[in-house]
């Protein structure tokens, strides 16, 4: 199995990598870079956005800079076709046959493609990002969707964890932190999520009279959730209205406790 780095998040929130909407008659579309991240081997990424047109996919290129400052492709890589609305979706960029040396720094290019009446298909959006190859923090590389069917009651915080205490306490291993909004619908892949690792969701509210943590549980029940290297992105189906409140107490230096 192909390493993968297992921290390097980086949010489109943060680093705003929104690219500018395309539109052909009367239709548009824009994509964005969600997370990513960048092994000698192996890049992945999750692009969101939203498209007008019925059929989409995401192209995904991976360019070293040579010695010169010149980028040179590596490899490139397609996500399964996808209808109109909004999305959020990963792909895998192998170019193992060309590995590069830890440290080198990519450009990783990332374009929403429409298909048109004939058959083929156009850049819609576009969007770049540049990242530095660093395989000694790699795992293996597998991903998590995490999607709500209702709305953030409150703002706050979602935390993925791996767990190894308590069921009902929020503690573990963290992989990733992902900022809510009051009345938004989660809907975000994580890319740094260890194949085989079995995760949790945790909604930490920042507003409101009870600001314990409470757990989302998966579409699976109120079990833990493993994510596997059998998909691209496994998903992780939740509601706020079904979370469970923490019943132990949180750890000391909880960063995302209420304060």
């Amino acid at each position: 199995m192909k390493k993968f780095l297992s921290m390097l998040i980086v949010l489109a929130a943060l680093v705003g990598l929104i690219a500018s909407p395309i539109g052909a008659a009367g239709l548009s579309g824009s994509v964005g870079l969600l997370t990513a991240a960048a092994c000698k081997d192996t890049a992945t990424v999750a692009a969101s956005g939203s498209s007008d047109w019925a059929t989409n996919r995401i192209k995904v290129s991976v360019y070293k800079q040579d010695s010169h400052g010149n980028y040179i492709w590596l490899a490139n890589a397609t996500s399964d076709t996808f209808g109109s609305g909004s999305f959020v979706t990963p792909v895998i960029v192998d170019y193992s046959a060309k590995q590069v040396a830890d440290g080198a720094l990519l450009r990783i290019d990332v374009e929403l493609q429409h298909q048109s009446g004939g058959g083929g298909f156009y850049m819609a959006a576009s969007t770049s990002t540049y990242l530095t190859a660093a395989d000694k923090l790699c795992f293996n590389k597998c991903t998590v969707t995490i999607t709500s069917h209702d709305k953030a009651p409150t703002s706050g915080t979602i935390t993925l964890r791996s767990h190894f205490g308590s069921w009902f306490r929020p503690e573990g291993w963290l992989h990733a932190a992902i900022p809510v909004n009051a009345g938004q619908f989660l809907k975000t892949t994580i890319v740094a999520v260890p194949c085989g690792a079995t995760v949790r969701a945790w909604y930490y509210p920042s507003t409101g009279s009870n600001r314990t943590p409470k757990m989302l549980p998966s579409q699976y029940g109120l079990d833990d959730f493993a994510a596997t290297a059998s998909d691209g992105a496994l998903p992780y189906a939740t509601a706020f209205a079904n979370g469970l409140l923490a019943t132990k107490p949180l750890e000391s230096d909880d960063p995302y406790a209420p304060k």
